[in-house]
């Protein structure tokens, strides 16, 4: 059904990816390739990374090393370009713009998959995200959230076309078909390709587990779905969970963990704890940890490798949150707070700044501080101010409208009235939360991009309702 929708509207959909790359032409061209503007913090690992690939050195450090710090993706997607052009960090994003120009198409999709025959909403959602100012610019940077969330709705379009969470009727219930178990397994394949750009496949290969445990179906249907997903995120992540088992004896993803909640959340902990700064917090726990890596190769009589190293800062950092758990929930609350409400003209703020890093940890620093940021912008750009209070504006509307779909939800479930909406919101809101949660040591809004397309279609499934039952009933 979805399929012939889609070819029936395959003028709109070209527009759609025409208007898309139009917009982040426009964007990376006329501002973000300026003066190295793509370029962020985590930008020079996958570069490295991608140049050692090219060279024909494997996933490796410039030094000859293996690299274990980030999982491969991001950069086995720049290294072809770099291969055949060169490390040329400004006009390998070009493959990256024209990759998120169908991002769009995907939530059109996905739209429909939740939505089936609701074609005014597929098309108001995936018109939004088109010039969406989180897809827009993140499209122009060199991270990975574009790839991300490009794969990432691939695989959520292929789960959610193959299960119901609510039955479509009392006395309906799911079968077992080869079709849906083919479906799960290149949502599985797709799934896995995401965690290998951002490593956080495994916690959302959980939550999707649960899920089909949760839908409709026997228990023998539920089980060949599990196994069907699972097979395919394993035929993506193996060759790399493997590599890292045979070069380490360990079985991991990345060792970027240790030092992320170390440095990130512990050391937030600690300036309570020695009643010092953040920043001396941070050198603290530094030597803190060299000294328990040192015991550690001592007992071992051999130097750490890195996923050794990651383990002692993530068991030190379990022990400062056990001394101050409740400082540690508050500081967690607050970062899935800021994910969940900042703004993605953050960024231009960030940069229109000189690239001036606030102390976002500093103490005494509150949650209003974090509102004020964007009420009351820092420059004197004008153009800028208008695009904080737009995205703040848009933004309201979209939160408001995805309250009201939980309302509407909630009352269907009630009167077994709109039940679609229902069975879409709780196939979504797990993974939703889940990115949510996972955001406890950082809290940016990039970290709830992979969200923006589900808040974008289940909002504008409310406005959609709203604004037929408001006109109906004034033209009565």
């Amino acid at each position: 059904m979805v399929a012939s929708i889609i070819k029936k509207n395959t003028g709109f959909l070209i527009v759609l990816v025409l208007l898309a790359f139009v917009v982040r032409a426009l964007v990376f061209y006329g501002y973000l390739s300026h003066d190295q503007r793509y370029w962020q913090v985590d930008s020079n690992t996958y570069h490295l990374t991608a140049q050692e690939i090219a060279q024909g050195h494997g996933i490796s450090k410039p030094n000859g090393q293996p690299q274990f710090y980030r999982v491969p993706g991001y950069s086995l997607f720049l290294a072809p370009y770099y291969a055949l052009f060169g490390p040329d960090t400004k006009n390998v994003l070009w493959l990256q713009v024209l990759l998120a120009c169908f991002i769009p198409v995907l939530i059109f999709s996905m739209s429909l998959t939740l939505f089936p025959a609701h074609l005014l909403l597929a098309k108001a959602s995936s018109l939004y995200s088109s010039v969406h100012l989180g897809l827009v610019l993140y499209s122009g940077f060199f991270m990975t959230e574009t790839l991300f969330i490009f794969l990432f709705l691939l695989f959520a379009i292929f789960f959610f076309k193959a299960f119901r969470i609510f039955p479509r009727s009392r006395t309906h219930v799911d079968t077992f078909f080869s079709k849906e178990l083919l479906t799960l397994f290149f949502s599985g394949i797709f799934l896995g390709a995401a965690s290998l750009v951002r490593p956080v496949g495994h916690y959302l290969l959980v939550v999707s587990l649960l899920l089909l445990w949760c839908g409709c179906g026997s228990w023998l249907n539920k089980c060949a779905k599990n196994i069907a997903l699972i097979c395919g995120w394993l035929a993506s992540v193996s060759i790399w969970l493997l590599r890292n088992w045979l070069l380490t004896g360990y079985l991991f993803f990345h060792t970027l963990p240790g030092g992320h909640f170390l440095y990130l959340s512990a050391a937030r902990v600690a300036m309570h704890v020695h009643e010092t700064s953040y920043q001396e917090a941070r050198q603290i726990l530094s030597r803190e940890a060299q000294e328990l890596m040192d015991q550690k190769e001592k007992e071992l009589g051999r130097p750490l490798q890195e996923i050794e190293t990651c383990i002692v800062m993530e068991r030190l950092s379990v022990k400062y949150f056990m001394k101050r758990p409740f400082s540690a929930l508050k500081n967690w609350c607050t970062d899935m707070l800021r994910t969940t409400l900042s703004l993605y003209s953050a960024e231009l703020l960030y940069l229109e700044s000189g690239r001036q890093d606030i102390d976002y940890f500093a103490k005494g620093r509150g949650v209003w501080a974090m509102f004020c940021r964007y009420l009351v912008p820092q420059t004197d750009k004008f153009w800028l101010k208008v695009i904080t209070y737009v995205e703040m504006f848009l933004f309201l509307f979209i939160l408001i409208g995805f309250a009201g779909s939980l309302v509407v939800a909630l009352r269907g479930l009630i009167f077994e009235a709109h039940m679609q909406l229902a069975d879409a919101l709780a196939k979504v809101l797990p993974f939703m939360l889940l990115f949510i949660v996972i955001s406890l040591s950082g809290g940016y809004a990039r970290m709830r991009l992979p969200c923006e397309p589900w808040l974008i279609i289940t909002s504008w499934s409310f406005w959609l309702y709203f604004g037929k039952k408001f006109f109906n009933k004034e033209l009565s």
